[in-house]
């Protein structure tokens, strides 16, 4: 995706981009992006996709993930093929995570670890309902 600011200005709090606008907007670019791919559901393939930048956005290695799938279907093969285009969203998503973890201990003088765990779950909430719905 493009955006009409950067991962940095996120991180600051200069731009106000959250985790619900993110994945809203990663459906729509997976949507867009779907031509000729009518019998893959594209609820479906966002799912992956964006699990797979979260995975990455919090460190793990993107070969990794591809490793753990079902290497008969199409999705090792087609992730591989997306990785460069997928490495802005893995930097916007990381930046958003950034920001929630900073507006905690930051803002609200929670300790590090408290933090991460109020993020995990928050971002855990936010996945588990469907990106239209977010």
């Amino acid at each position: 995706m493009e955006w009409e600011f950067t991962a940095e200005e996120v991180v600051k709090g200069e731009v106000g981009y959250d985790l619900e606008q993110f994945r809203a907007d990663m459906l729509e670019e997976v949507k867009a992006n779907m031509g000729g791919m009518e019998s893959v559901v594209p609820e479906k393939v966002f799912n992956v996709i964006y699990e797979l930048c979260y995975w990455v956005a919090i460190g793990n290695d993107y070969d990794d993930f591809i490793n753990g799938l079902d290497q008969e279907s199409f999705l090792p093969e087609f992730l591989r093929s997306i990785r460069e285009h997928l490495q802005s969203n893995i930097e916007m998503l990381g930046a958003i995570l950034q920001r929630l973890i900073m507006d905690r201990v930051d803002d609200q003088q929670m300790p590090l670890e408290l933090a991460l765990k109020e993020v995990d779950a928050y971002h855990r909430s936010i996945a588990s309902r469907s990106p239209a719905l977010n």
